[in-house]
């Protein structure tokens, strides 16, 4: 076995170390729709969902599928004096207009309390590790 292969074996115990001690939280992404953002089976890394402006990616539960949803905020609006974000992914092609139009989250887009979290950015470099998700992917399915 290489040095880069102990590595590699490593950071991924590791990560699910934390991930299982709850210090970091991890999203697992299904699909296509945050394509080139995010490819099916990355693991993605999120905080908790505070200051979310328009370009953030957040995670939601979406109320119409129930089910989580990754996806660019595009919009921020207060509704009945709560925060609502109207979400979208980023590839055109599986994803041509928002969420909202698309039944996914309600037309006004989707309130605060339903946000699990923000996902972390480092200058602007949204950090996933690809087919690494797949491992949550299969045992959510197993379950």
């Amino acid at each position: 076995m290489k040095k880069s292969d102990i590595i590699l074996i490593i950071l991924i115990l590791v990560i699910y170390l934390l991930y299982f001690s709850n210090v970091i939280s991890s999203a697992s992404v299904e699909g296509v729709s945050m394509y080139p953002v995010f490819q099916n089976g990355s693991l993605t890394f999120y905080a908790s969902p505070h200051n979310i402006t328009i370009g953030n990616i957040i995670i939601y539960k979406s109320p119409a599928i129930d089910a989580y949803v990754i996806h660019r905020v595009v919009y921020v609006d207060n509704y009945n004096e709560v925060k609502h974000y109207i979400t979208q992914g980023v590839d055109r092609i599986s994803n041509p207009v928002p969420d909202s139009k698309i039944g996914l989250e309600p037309p006004q887009g989707i309130p605060s309390n339903y946000v699990l979290g923000k996902v972390d950015e480092f200058h602007g470099i949204i950090f996933s590790i690809p087919y690494l998700g797949y491992i949550s992917i299969l045992i959510n399915s197993i379950i």
